[in-house]
C-alpha cells in the first residue's frame, strides 16, 4: 500500500511540475497566513510553518495521530502546487525524519520547515529568533 501511495504522490509531482513550469517565479520573502517563504529561485524555496500553524497541526496529531497522511494534509496543502507535491512524496516516505522536527518545533513554540529544492523537500525546525520565522 506504501508503494501505491508513493506512486501515486510521484505522478501528482510530475502534473504539478508541468503546470507550475509556466508560472511566474515566486516573490521573495513573501508571506501568507499558515507560513512565510523564502525564495532562492522558482524551484529553490523555504517555507516556514508559523508558530501557530505548527502548534495546530502538532495538537491536531495529537488528538487524532501521528499518521503520515494526516501530517502530509495538514502541512503540505497548503504550500504551492509544486511544492505540495515534493512535501507529499517526503513525507509519505520518509515520514520519521519529517516528525521529530515538527515535535521539537511545537515544543519550542518556533517554526516547522519545509526546504522544498525541486524536487526534494527536507524539513527541519526553526526558533522565533529566525527573522523568517515570525
Amino acid at each position: 500500500m506504501t508503494h501505491l501511495r508513493s506512486a501515486r504522490l510521484l505522478v501528482a509531482l510530475a502534473g504539478a511540475v508541468c503546470v507550475t513550469a509556466v508560472l511566474p517565479a515566486p516573490a521573495h520573502a513573501a508571506t501568507g497566513v499558515y507560513f512565510n517563504k523564502e525564495c532562492v529561485s522558482r524551484f529553490n524555496c523555504t517555507y516556514y510553518l508559523r508558530p501557530h500553524a505548527t502548534q495546530a497541526v502538532a495538537g491536531h496529531l495529537d488528538r487524532h495521530g501521528w499518521t503520515a497522511d494526516a501530517a502530509a494534509g495538514l502541512v503540505c496543502f497548503r504550500l504551492p502546487p509544486l511544492a505540495a507535491a515534493a512535501c507529499g512524496v517526503a513525507i509519505g516516505i520518509p515520514y520519521r525524519r519529517a516528525l521529530p522536527h515538527l515535535e521539537t518545533a511545537a515544543r519550542e513554540g518556533g517554526c516547522f520547515t519545509i526546504r522544498a529544492k525541486l524536487p526534494i523537500a527536507r524539513f527541519g525546525s526553526a526558533t522565533t529568533d529566525d527573522p523568517a520565522c515570525s
